[in-house]
């Protein structure tokens, strides 16, 4: 169940492959390896993390310094982990669902004996501190894994991924919003779910992400709304926005409306209320025949989201 071709549609496959939603997501795959997360940014208490460091829970810490960071995968599987424990999955479980998940090994059982010590002898030759499985499994590129692409169709098509785990310890991926479909075409889910099993949400992972970081990140370094959904935010976020309107076409975003409400002296040129770029109404309230105020209405064409 962890085939790609079963758990994403076609167009999200090519979407994914092409990278087609970096322009409304920057940085968003990036951040699946970039470590700059901490225990404390996840919420998790430095006594958890130092249990479940013993247990083999932690991911590998990447980078230098003595503060452990982790990547974006690396954190959603952490509060995926906190999701388990509250339900009373055993650490054992989670430490083999670990191995599987995050650190795939590599098979050398195609290179010779031979080849491995020609390898290591140069890379020391040339300062190189790894052994040749370690430096061939940099250079090898295998793309993103089943994980990494489930954070990324969770985060831009905004669904609902699960992972299903039995008493056996067996798990397997599955998107909720087609669990009849699943029912009815895939008899190792039919039978899956035909017996006990725990439940985890990546989408419950992410937003709570979200939520934690929400305090002290910057709303532009998020990287779980898109360039359009981040620009409405900041713009209800502004203390001179009296209202807005959003118009859509196809299901999307297309033309925002913000009226702004301002107070304006006689002296006060309009050419400085005046939008540069786009359609702007000005509706002006006089008093005594002065000018008291105004309401500024803007319309702002929006970019498309990545379908």
């Amino acid at each position: 169940m962890t085939n790609k071709n079963i758990l994403f549609d076609p167009e999200e496959l090519e979407i994914l492959k092409a990278q087609l939603f970096e322009s409304e997501y920057p940085d968003l795959v990036n951040s699946l390896t970039l470590p700059k997360f901490t225990i404390s940014d996840m919420c998790i208490s430095p006594r958890d993390a130092t249990y479940w460091d013993k247990q083999g829970v932690l991911p590998k810490v990447k980078g230098s310094g003595t503060r452990r960071k982790y990547d974006l995968t690396q954190s959603v599987w952490l509060k995926l982990v906190q999701q388990m424990r509250s339900l009373g999955i055993g650490l054992k479980t989670i430490q083999e669902m670990k191995e599987h998940l995050l650190e795939p090994k590599l098979d050398l059982s195609g290179l010779s004996p031979e080849f491995l010590d020609i390898l290591l002898k140069e890379l020391k030759k040339n300062g190189i501190n790894q052994s040749g499985e370690e430096y061939i499994n940099n250079l090898k590129d295998e793309g993103l894994s089943v994980f990494q692409n489930i954070i990324l169709v969770t985060i831009i098509f905004r669904k609902s991924f699960h992972c299903l785990i039995n008493k056996d310890s067996d798990f397997l991926f599955y998107d909720a919003f087609r669990h009849y479909e699943f029912l009815n075409t895939q008899p190792e889910f039919e039978d899956f779910v035909s017996k006990p099993y725990f439940s985890v949400s990546f989408s419950e992972a992410i937003k709570v992400l979200c939520s934690d970081w929400l305090l002290i990140k910057p709303l532009k370094e998020l990287t779980f709304l898109s360039k359009t959904e981040s620009k409405i935010i900041e713009i209800i976020r502004r203390k001179d926005v009296n209202s807005i309107s959003i118009r859509y076409k196809d299901g999307e975003p297309d033309l925002l409306e913000v009226e702004e409400r301002n107070e304006i002296s006689m002296e006060q040129r309009f050419l400085d209320v005046i939008a540069k770029n786009g359609y702007q109404k000005i509706s002006v309230s006089t008093q005594n025949g002065k000018i008291v105020h105004f309401e500024n209405k803007i319309q702002m064409k929006l970019n498309k989201r990545t379908k």
